[in-house]
């Protein structure tokens, strides 16, 4: 059965059925039959080989996340070559659709966070971030260099690559520069020894990895300790005191 209808980012698409589940919508599609060039020899093709069913993320509809049961036609050339027809609405081997991806990039920015991203598009954390990371480089400028001071701090974000991930800013304008996969030395090393050339101050907490990082990536870095960890430590050295004096006199009283 086929719908007279079309859905957004779908045009062109035959909608052959939508079935309506508890919480979430299938949507069969399949492209019309037309010829193709074989990518191996050029010569065009009308023959199908056969079909393989690609199960594909697609936006919302009707406030419930939507699936794409794309039955995708296979051709088979006079050269013995075979190959998947190209369909305008996913890339090959994506399991998003077009409309998906560029969401998660716009919701990737624009969310308060990764998770709330990934809620609204039915998908992983560590997803939506892989969408980020692969926006922002893509925006670096070519020749980029890290600023005089940089600020570097971890927080939790539980991906693929660790629990927790590294964020880069500037110093002097708390911007947000960058932010690297994971915690670990090395990772932090070759990251900064790549951008490295104009990096003089690092403000950062007292970790031991990053103290080692910076000092094998910088030549003769100026450390300063972040105002939130330097206050925390005499916080901590001040509560020390205070244990140990109201132990001393917690057994002079029981002394007496």
């Amino acid at each position: 059965m086929n719908f007279n209808m079309e859905l957004p980012g779908l045009k062109g698409v035959n909608i052959e059925e939508i079935i309506e589940q508890e919480n979430r919508i299938l949507v069969y599609v399949s492209m019309p039959l037309k010829e193709h060039s074989c990518p191996a020899c050029g010569v065009k093709t009308l023959k199908v080989h056969d079909y393989r069913t690609r199960k594909i993320g697609h936006l919302s509809f009707w406030g419930r996340l939507t699936k794409l049961m794309y039955r995708c036609r296979r051709y088979r050339c006079t050269c013995g070559k075979r190959f998947a027809e190209k369909a305008p609405f996913v890339e090959r081997y994506q399991r998003f659709s077009k409309e998906v991806n560029q969401a998660m990039i716009i919701q990737s920015v624009q969310s308060k966070t990764f998770k709330d991203a990934a809620m609204t598009l039915g998908t992983s954390v560590s997803t939506i971030i892989r969408r980020f990371i692969k926006q922002v480089k893509a925006a670096l400028p070519e020749g980029f260099r890290l600023p005089k001071a940089i600020a570097i701090d971890e927080y939790k974000s539980d991906t693929d690559a660790g629990k927790y991930q590294l964020i880069i800013a500037n110093a002097e304008t708390h911007e947000p520069i960058d932010i690297l996969p994971n915690r670990r030395l090395q990772t932090i090393k070759t990251y900064l020894q790549k951008y490295e050339q104009d990096v003089e101050i690092v403000v950062m907490d007292m970790n031991g990895s990053f103290k080692a990082a910076i000092h094998q990536a910088f030549a003769k870095p100026i450390i300063v300790a972040d105002r939130f960890h330097y206050c925390r430590y005499i916080h901590w050295a001040l509560d020390d005191v205070r244990r140990k004096v109201r132990k001393e006199m917690h057994v002079k009283l029981l002394v007496k």
